[in-house]
């Protein structure tokens, strides 16, 4: 009876690491390549030209007037940095004048986040947290170094007393928390994506034909695949087995 219970916790430990090696493995592949394939998939859809032939500008002032009465304000920005802000599409000049399907799903997915600012108080909810963990990434390296330093000065006796142990312990803990605080806010970030992609896309359905919006679909999904890429190098980088990504940004 004891022979069987340890060969079934063998197993079952057995099964619990090759899990973790698969899970590792995966993490890893996405860590490591999903920006080289976003910029790949950039690159080919930029060179795709949409069959409305409507420029960016154009169709954010139409979707602005349709959705928003004309509302959103549209500023330029510098290249590679177009985002949405408070009311604000922020556009790149080589955005702006393209009519590129990368362009259009770039711009749709601004506007996606403009409409879950429209519909709700989730988008700034969601900024207000990672203000917050901005804040408390400051204080992350300084209580892992505080918490090592204390604890090991209180083990090997160069500082007396329970006391230094137990503040020791408690910066890391606290360091802890952080850390899992900025896993949470990376994964609920990239849920803030998708929803954002999926308003995009029926932006897009009135003007694209059906092969357009399924290329417009993959590109909007190797986008948020980066954002899966950050969450695993903020769990994974004090690994050393894959570069290390900002916590909070």
């Amino acid at each position: 009876m004891l022979y069987n219970i340890n060969m079934i916790t063998t197993y079952i430990v057995i099964g619990i690491c090759v899990i973790l090696v698969i899970f590792l493995c995966f993490a890893l592949a996405v860590a490591s390549f999903s920006f080289d394939n976003y910029a790949e998939n950039l690159k080919k859809t930029n060179d795709m030209k949409n069959s409305y032939g409507i420029s960016t500008l154009d169709y954010v002032s139409q979707v602005n007037k349709k959705y928003f009465a004309s509302k959103l304000q549209i500023m330029q920005c510098p290249e590679y940095q177009d985002h949405y802000s408070a009311g604000v599409v922020a556009l790149s000049e080589k955005t702006m004048y393209s009519n590129s399907l990368a362009s259009l799903a770039i711009v749709s997915h601004e506007l996606g986040h403009a409409r879950q600012d429209a519909s709700g108080n989730k988008l700034r909810k969601h900024w207000s947290l990672r203000r917050t963990g901005r804040i408390c990434g400051y204080f992350f390296l300084p209580l892992i170094l505080i918490g090592v330093v204390l604890s090991l000065l209180q083990v090997f006796g160069v500082l007396e007393g329970l006391y230094f142990l137990i503040v020791g312990l408690s910066c890391l803990v606290i360091a802890f928390v952080i850390f899992v605080f900025a896993l949470v806010l990376k994964y609920k970030e990239i849920q803030v994506e998708k929803e954002a992609s999926i308003f995009a896309l029926e932006f897009l359905q009135e003007i694209l034909t059906e092969p357009e919006i399924s290329i417009c679909r993959e590109f909007l999904n190797s986008a948020r695949l980066t954002y899966w890429a950050g969450l695993f190098r903020t769990m994974l980088g004090w690994t050393m087995l894959t570069k290390k990504d900002s916590m909070f940004r």
